[in-house]
């Protein structure tokens, strides 16, 4: 453990996980902003298609699998199933963590695939492994860049929740940068540089990481992680938390359509004009991870005010919290999704509004896991948070071919819904599974 208060009154591990956070985050969701217009726009054209290795037997299994669609819905739920699978292999990365590797090594391991991933990328004939090997290697870096600042803390150490929400705050800087910078390259100038722009900042992030090693809790031997058994209740605190992820993917359903098919929407309805200059497309997803970082004084400060009076929600009602206002947010951009382009600051308002509820579900899920999971599990525990995006965004994957029959408004309604009702959900039944986590 991390007593020493060497950044921020925090660890000075903290500060190396927050980089790397920052560094793969500005990679990945560079990628990110990238991935469906260079599909939609491009790749999955009829005068390229040629060009993509094995595009003829994906579109087979896709169709087999979803039915028959035009080349924008293979390329949405080409999008929806990379983002599934992106946030699948925490499962697996978490339990290479906890039972094999360690957290420290498999953090490394795993941004050395991702970059590898994200280089593949960058060449047609690749482009389909690529995507499978950058998810495996980030699913795998993420997870346990969580453990990592976990285990920086004791488990009772009241600095946990404000080191969840720092490391948050690194991972949307680069959320921020990454479509900013490397999305605007690629739309812009070239998407193949755009690819090695984010193939370049995994890289760092795989550096920083090795440098920092000696900063970070030093892993258990591989026969103490193998020999970590669950103890007497154990079963029913994993139940819980289970449950807790189901209720979540309901929020991840509204969510991972902002990585997909909103990018459509803005370049269809958005006027993009500000100030005599046409924003790009991908500067959609900039601000998307500016807005919560605008969020966090404002929130924190509130949750510092609310405390001091007692009043402070517990974990699982700042979850519901931030379901509700992803349901609110979604309705606002449904209002102002009407026959006229709509307004920039409208959608403005719309990440706010998201964002918002982003910051009371997200820091605190990745908080609530790392401290109730069961310490022979804790790893793939965080990994089972990324599983609930898994079940969100393969399901607004699918989801993805109605914007191409429905009108723009009934769209974004129809996924106010989902997280709404789980808000609900969540609210009723937040005291049966408080009991059962000693919240």
């Amino acid at each position: 453990m991390g007593d020493k208060p060497d950044f921020a009154g925090h660890p000075a591990g903290l500060a190396i996980v927050t980089v790397a956070e920052g560094l793969q985050a500005a990679g990945v969701y560079g990628v990110q902003s990238l991935l469906i217009l260079y599909m939609a726009n491009f790749l999955f054209t009829p005068a390229e298609v040629a060009s993509v290795g094995g595009f003829d037997l994906w579109r087979s299994i896709v169709e087999r699998l979803f039915g028959p669609m035009s080349n924008q819905a293979l390329a949405t739920q080409t999008m929806g199933l990379y983002l599934g699978l992106f946030f699948l292999t925490p499962l697996l990365g978490g339990w290479l963590g906890d039972r094999l590797w360690g957290p420290r090594l498999t953090c490394i391991l795993g941004a050395i695939l991702a970059s590898a991933g994200m280089a593949m990328v960058i060449t047609p004939s690749l482009f389909l492994p690529g995507l499978l090997v950058c998810a495996f290697g980030a699913g795998a870096l993420r997870c346990n860049l969580n453990a990592q600042t976990g285990h920086l803390y004791g488990r009772d150490d009241g600095r946990r929740d404000a080191a969840f929400a720092i490391l948050a705050a690194g991972l949307n800087t680069g959320a921020f940068l990454g479509p900013l910078l490397i999305g605007a390259l690629g739309e812009v100038v070239n998407w193949q540089w755009g690819f090695a722009a984010a193939c370049t900042c995994m890289a760092l992030a795989a550096i920083t990481l090795l440098i920092g090693n000696g900063l970070m809790p030093a892993d258990t031997p591989p026969s103490t992680r193998r020999a970590a058994r669950l103890g007497p209740g154990d079963g029913k605190t994993i139940a819980a938390l289970i449950a807790v992820m189901l209720l979540t993917s309901l929020f991840w359903l509204a969510q991972s359509q902002v990585w997909n098919v909103y990018a459509l929407w803005g370049r269809d309805h958005l006027d993009r004009m500000v100030l005599g200059l046409e924003v790009p497309v991908t500067w959609l997803q900039a601000i998307d991870s500016l807005a919560p970082i605008l969020a966090v004084p404002p929130v924190l400060a509130l949750w510092r005010w609310q405390a001091a009076r007692g009043r402070e929600p517990k974990e699982l009602g700042k979850i519901g919290i931030g379901m509700a206002l992803m349901g609110v947010a979604f309705l606002w951009l449904a209002a102002g999704s009407g026959s006229a382009k709509t307004p920039f600051l409208w959608v403005v308002g719309f990440h706010l509004m998201l964002n918002t509820g982003w910051l009371y579900l997200v820091p605190t899920m990745n908080a609530l896991f790392s401290r109730s999971a069961p310490v022979a599990v804790t790893g793939v525990m965080l990994g089972a948070v990324q599983f609930a995006v898994f079940l969100g965004s393969t399901m607004s994957g699918w989801l993805g071919r109605f914007y191409e029959t429905m009108d723009a408004p009934a769209f974004w309604v129809m996924h106010a819904c989902f997280p709404l009702a789980g808000a609900a959900v969540m609210w009723a039944a937040r005291g049966r599974l408080g009991r059962v986590l000693r919240l």
